[in-house]
């Protein structure tokens, strides 16, 4: 419908939201060009003074003269509060005095510009922003809810901040999967599909490369870049050492393309996901996890390394989850598992010595309990019960069953999609039965 709203002046400023201020600020800024001064930066050649996001101005520069100058003559009036000097590198005593017009302006060692803190009093100058962002992220490590739910609270308000702080998303994992501090690190990324963060971080970093090599070489970004194309590469290579497995020498020269970039990205993420399969299948803990398959759209069941697995997301009762997941990734009281440890006056247990609780002769492990175990009478019949509605819905299963091993056997039952939620629930209650009972150790 073809309707004008009445006329009105806006005679103070932009009208905030206006597709059209942004622009119209840009014109109006743009013959803002402080006067060179021999101090000023050089990138590559090319005098870089002063930057800009919106009305928020960094200069880099020992001179205030042609800003006041040009304030003075498109009637911009400087906020004094909130213009601060920051000295960066070695101080000279005493300081030198800076002022705009009559008003002497403050000399700061912190500040935050465009969300990041600086520092001009520590070595690192981004201390504190690292520190920041820490704190933020372990802000979101609350609340009670679905994996999947806060793997996607973690993309959106976690991953956000930790590519800048500290390494806080292992803790985030374990709290979303319920699994205690001495679990392994390599499950919670095949898990979940999330990656660590080392590796997150590199690739980022390698994303932004394209982008910088893919610029003309007289955009600003283009040119740092090639002014410290030693530095970054001689940083993208020490990054690359801290990495959990060998990855291949880059190199970085200003004649490098984004090409190259683009399938080391590649590269690395391949040499992960190899990472993190050798972590599995050497891992004895997590033989439930060796040789999984994922159902395919289309196609036979095929590996994946790393994504949020269905147990996750298809079992919805919580307790229920986190019995099947302590299962999967042995964080469950089994005494397989709780006899492995030094625990206060017990010494670790061989393992063919953690033996059962109630029938005493054979080892504790997942599928006994499950599957063998018939010295618990509630035990049995809650077995009977649970195979009887599984052999109603996976009727081939029931005559596999005594070609298999008890745990080719339990892996065989995990992994179909349509009967999770059953056995996650007769997980959840056979381990119930057993941590009723104290855990048996042998007596010497």
């Amino acid at each position: 419908m073809d309707y004008y709203s009445a006329q009105f002046k806006a005679l103070i400023g932009l009208l905030t939201g206006d597709p059209a201020s942004p622009i119209l600020w840009n014109i109006f800024l743009s013959d803002l060009i402080l006067m060179p001064d021999f101090e000023d930066v050089f990138l590559a050649g090319i005098r870089v003074s002063l930057l800009a996001q919106a009305d928020d101005l960094l200069i880099i520069s020992l001179s205030l003269t042609t800003l006041e100058l040009w304030c003075a003559s498109n009637f911009i009036m400087v906020n004094l509060i909130k213009t601060i000097i920051l000295i960066f590198g070695r101080l000279v005593l005493p300081l030198p005095t800076f002022h705009l017009g009559n008003t002497a302006l403050a000399i700061k060692t912190e500040e935050k510009y465009v969300g990041v803190n600086f520092r001009t009093d520590t070595k690192n100058i981004l201390a504190d922003h690292y520190k920041a962002k820490a704190r933020t992220a372990r802000y979101y490590m609350t609340g009670r809810l679905t994996p999947k739910e806060l793997k996607q609270l973690y993309m959106a308000r976690v991953d956000c901040h930790l590519i800048h702080a500290e390494d806080v998303h292992v803790s985030f994992i374990r709290q979303m999967l319920n699994l205690h501090r001495r679990s392994m690190i390599a499950p919670l990324f095949t898990e979940t599909g999330i990656m660590p963060l080392r590796v997150r971080r590199f690739v980022l970093d390698l994303g932004h490369l394209v982008y910088l090599l893919g610029l003309n070489n007289d955009t600003y970004a283009r040119t740092a870049l090639n002014s410290s194309i030693d530095l970054a590469a001689k940083d993208l290579i020490k990054a690359a050492t801290r990495l959990p497995f060998h990855c291949p020498e880059l190199v970085l020269t200003r004649d490098t393309g984004p090409k190259y970039i683009e399938d080391y990205a590649k590269l690395i993420r391949r040499l992960l996901a190899e990472w993190l399969q050798s972590e599995i299948d050497s891992s004895e803990k997590l033989y439930l996890l060796h040789g999984r398959r994922e159902p395919q759209k289309d196609k036979a069941p095929a590996q994946v390394t790393s994504c949020m697995r269905h147990y996750l997301t298809m079992v919805k009762t919580q307790k229920h989850r986190e019995a099947i997941t302590s299962m999967l990734l042995s964080t469950h009281l089994l005494a397989v598992e709780v006899l492995r440890y030094v625990n206060h006056a017990y010494q670790p247990v061989p393992r063919s010595d953690r033996l059962c609780r109630f029938c005493r002769s054979e080892v504790e492990t997942p599928e006994h309990a499950l599957i063998t175990c018939e010295s618990s009478d509630s035990l049995v019949q809650l077995r009977a019960t649970f195979l009887g509605d599984l052999f109603s819905k996976l009727p081939n299963l029931q005559w596999q069953m005594a070609d298999l091993s008890n745990t080719e056997f339990l892996k065989a039952i995990i992994q179909p999609r349509s009967t999770i939620a059953l056995v996650a629930k007769y997980t959840h209650e056979v381990f119930e039965i057993y941590y009723a009972v104290p855990v048996f150790r042998l007596v010497a």
